[in-house]
């Protein structure tokens, strides 16, 4: 009886193992050459980009009004009905917040690629200091009048987080500067710059 059951144990194993490869294995591994063009048509969340070289700063794709924002009076709003505690953070109050840093490639469906490493802080750290307990749908508005928004499932399956940092380096206010959304897997248009709300609903 042992033995069955160490045998069923390791079938087990080997079939979650399996399991596991094939879903690891949806996701097309990009070649260092891939062209833009050919990546522009696809699905960011079908990708791995992990082998394509960084674009550098200078050959990121520039789109909407670049804005000139004054860090003396520019503030973070936390707002929205889900929050019991409403935020107003100035610039150096994110700086001081742990910030995670990752690779994330932007496609901007039959438009452009871009491909680069930022630094910035999860939108799950902003529903914490909310005293955020449930919500439905996160609202992201900017500096421009543009809006985006991001349905609980895409953040808790997604990794999305207000970047500070690209590449290294602050943002320049042409990439969103002080802060823009990355929303890893998640096409190009939701990436919004200049964000200066964000509403919990």
């Amino acid at each position: 009886m042992k033995h069955l059951i160490y045998i069923i144990v390791v079938l087990g194993l080997l079939l979650g193992g399996l399991n596991f490869s094939i879903l690891a294995q949806e996701k097309q591994i990009l070649a260092p050459d891939t062209p833009d063009e050919e990546i522009m048509h696809m699905n960011p969340q079908m990708v791995d980009p992990s082998q394509l070289p960084l674009d550098s700063i200078e050959d990121l794709n520039v789109t909407g009004t670049v804005q000139t924002i004054d860090l003396v009076t520019w503030r973070l709003h936390i707002n929205g009905k889900a929050v019991t505690k409403e935020l107003s953070l100035t610039y150096d109050d994110l700086l001081q917040m742990e910030m995670i840093t990752k690779k994330s490639i932007l496609i901007c469906p039959g438009f452009f690629v871009d491909y680069a490493e930022w630094t910035g802080i999860p939108l799950q750290t902003f529903l914490k200091q909310a005293g955020v307990e449930s919500y439905e749908r996160i609202r992201v508005a900017t500096g421009d009048g543009y809006s985006t928004s991001f349905t609980r499932e895409e953040i808790e399956k997604n990794t999305i987080f207000l970047a500070l940092k690209v590449n290294g380096v602050t943002l320049p206010p042409e990439h969103g500067f002080p802060v823009r959304i990355v929303a890893d897997g998640i096409y190009g248009g939701q990436w919004v710059k200049w964000v200066d709300t964000i509403e919990i609903q």
